[in-house]
């Protein structure tokens, strides 16, 4: 078996299962693999040939009298595939219906729930034996109202969270995303990148891979090496403690699934630091959010806080302004045409005395107004060019 990785073996026992699975019994059929589930989910009209890939989740909702089959004749998902171990909830959302089971795994134990219960009413089961489950609903089952259950476990092995806390606060080229490389049989990380101030990074700082994954750490600078802070206690990475150059290579491949923290003992004080997240993302999917929020999102919310801020200064100086001009210039009373002239009025001195155009508030508004918008422009330019350190493109 020499130069096999878990992975290799993995596969290997796949295919043999699916062989033996094929030949043997029919309570756990090759279907399991696929989404055609012989023809069960041929007349379920809400089912679009796909299994929806829930592995990895805990928990599981499946929504029972959806809509579908020309009513609330529907399991919603049709299909699901899960790990082992998952817990489904069966969710009563329409009246008159139960779950019977038509096929499952022969070590399995799941009853289903053959009384007919209206909305509200909940079933739960843990679903621990691999294998394909197909159910029904006895009062609907010749209208369509069919649902699949996949139980297996995930090709990038089990769920693992990409929590660092705080060690790459200070590694400059880590914006806060984890790279997702599952299911490659080889990832490379380049040793010696720009970043920290010069050639002081791991590129990409943090990626996750599947269980059996060779990560083959590249030098592209001198000087640098690879000491271990942290991983899962029966990880078995030694590292490489060595001080390597420009074109030394060197390689591991990660069995255990968690997280490795590594860093390069010469430069750790600048930031060179890198983690490898080895198993499942959770919920799936591409690049993920790490331990820290990005470094983009910490500029733009800096960049809105200080919009905000001067949002709020304007509206506050403008109240102040028109307060201040209420009280200097204060409105005609409707009736003063009306009163009696006094002979104290007649000879009484205005307040203030304008020698220049009368106060105009809608053309003082709108000179506030101007000056605000040009302030927020010069936030906005500020943002791109100096936060980002990309100036606003120009077309033409």
């Amino acid at each position: 078996m020499s130069g096999q990785t878990r992975r290799d073996v993995l596969r290997g026992g796949a295919v043999a299962g699916a062989a033996a699975l094929g030949a043997g019994a029919a309570a756990t059929p090759a279907a399991a693999q696929s989404d055609d589930y012989d023809g069960w989910l041929s007349d379920v009209d809400n089912y679009d040939g796909t299994t929806e890939d829930l592995t990895g989740q805990d928990a599981v909702e499946i929504e029972v009298g959806a809509q579908g089959n020309g009513g609330t004749f529907a399991y919603a998902p049709p299909a699901v595939r899960v790990s082992p171990g998952t817990t489904v909830t069966f969710n009563w959302t329409s009246n008159t219906h139960n779950v019977l089971i038509e096929d499952q795994p022969s070590e399995s134990d799941w009853e289903g729930h053959s009384p007919i219960e209206n909305t509200g009413f909940t079933l739960e089961h843990t679903f621990e034996v691999e294998g394909v489950y197909k159910y029904y609903c006895e009062p609907h089952l010749s209208l369509g109202m069919k649902g699949v259950v996949v139980v297996e476990q995930s090709a990038d092995g089990p769920v693992v969270e990409a929590e660092y806390g705080d060690w790459f606060s200070d590694v400059d080229n880590f914006d806060g995303t984890t790279e997702n490389l599952t299911g490659q049989d080889t990832v490379e990380v380049e040793v010696g990148a720009q970043g920290n101030g010069g050639t002081f990074a791991y590129a990409p700082p943090a990626v996750r891979v599947s269980p059996g994954t060779t990560v083959t750490f590249n030098w592209t600078s001198n000087t640098h090496n690879v000491l271990i802070e942290d991983q899962p206690e029966d990880g078995g990475w030694e590292g490489h403690s060595p001080i390597e150059n420009t074109g030394f290579t060197y390689e591991h491949t990660f069995e255990t699934p968690g997280v490795y923290l590594y860093y390069c003992e010469p430069h750790l004080s600048l930031g060179m630091k890198g983690a490898i997240v080895v198993g499942g993302a959770p919920g799936g999917g591409g690049a993920e959010g790490g331990g820290e929020p990005s470094a983009g999102a910490i500029r733009l919310l800096q960049v809105t806080q200080g919009v905000l801020g001067v949002v709020f200064l304007a509206i506050l100086g403008l109240a102040a302004y028109v307060a201040v001009n209420r009280q200097q210039y204060p409105a005609a009373e409707p009736d003063i045409a009306e009163r009696e002239p006094t002979a104290e009025a007649a000879f009484e001195e205005p307040n203030v005395e304008i020698e220049h155009d009368d106060f105009d508030p809608v053309g003082t508004f709108t000179v506030i107004l101007g000056y605000f918008a040009i302030l927020v422009l010069m936030w906005v330019f500020m943002y791109f060019v100096e936060f980002l350190g990309n100036g606003p493109t120009v077309v033409g």
